[in-house]
């Protein structure tokens, strides 16, 4: 199945606001997505990391089932093409395993994320990551990305960076500036293997790794 052929679709439903004419596609992730990303901001039900994944992947999910009525598998939900992204994963957690070690060390990385921590072990630390990351990786380069790329095709793989890098602005500055271009690369490897799960093994490497070097596990 073509990158084309994945998102067309024939005949975008049409919302009329005040005689003027949207897709309803876009206007539904557009609300829901910034409802869900301020929801998510503002409030702690349980756990973040847990909050996250009701918010960030069950909402979503249940949206395409129930709403959309459509196969989850069309939103990169899928082991897509396995032979290209694995190999482009592992590779760069090795890269980006020796910049973590360096930038992790840094005062700012060190502030931030050993309150992150919070006095967790490193097992426990790890698997919260790994679900966390899980849904941060559908919503933006499995549902978002998607969506929006039915109506703007490769372009979409731009527009889903805004919220992401928004997303990070209390973070430190050198990770703020990093998600234009980490944004990017999730969103291509998305695209080129229709799957969003191995941006989520590298982004998964990356964040537990961060929190392991910066909280003074080794």
């Amino acid at each position: 199945m073509s990158d084309q052929a994945s998102v067309a679709d024939a005949e975008p439903r049409q919302w009329r606001v005040w005689g003027v004419p949207f897709d309803a596609r876009i206007v539904q992730i557009v609300i829901l997505a910034t409802l869900i990303l301020i929801v998510a901001f503002n409030n702690r039900f349980v756990q973040y990391e847990y909050d996250r994944f009701v918010l960030e992947f069950i909402v979503p999910v249940a949206w395409i089932l129930v709403v959309w009525r459509e196969d989850p598998r069309r939103f990169g939900l899928t082991l897509g093409d396995w032979r290209r992204g694995l190999p482009v994963a592992i590779a760069g957690i090795v890269v980006m395993a020796v910049i973590i070690w360096f930038l992790g060390r840094m005062p700012d990385f060190r502030a931030y994320y050993a309150d992150t921590v919070d006095g967790r072990p490193m097992w426990r630390l790890i698997i919260d990551t790994g679900i966390d990351i899980f849904a941060w990786e559908f919503f933006f380069r499995g549902w978002m990305l998607w969506s929006l790329g039915r109506k703007f095709g490769t372009d979409a793989i731009w527009l889903q960076i805004v919220p992401f890098a928004l997303m990070h602005v209390w973070k430190p500055e050198i990770e703020q500036l990093s998600t234009i271009i980490g944004g990017a690369f999730f969103g291509l490897l998305a695209w080129r293997t229709r799957s969003f799960l191995y941006g989520w093994l590298l982004h998964w490497f990356m964040l537990s790794w961060v929190l392991i070097v910066a909280a003074g596990y080794l």
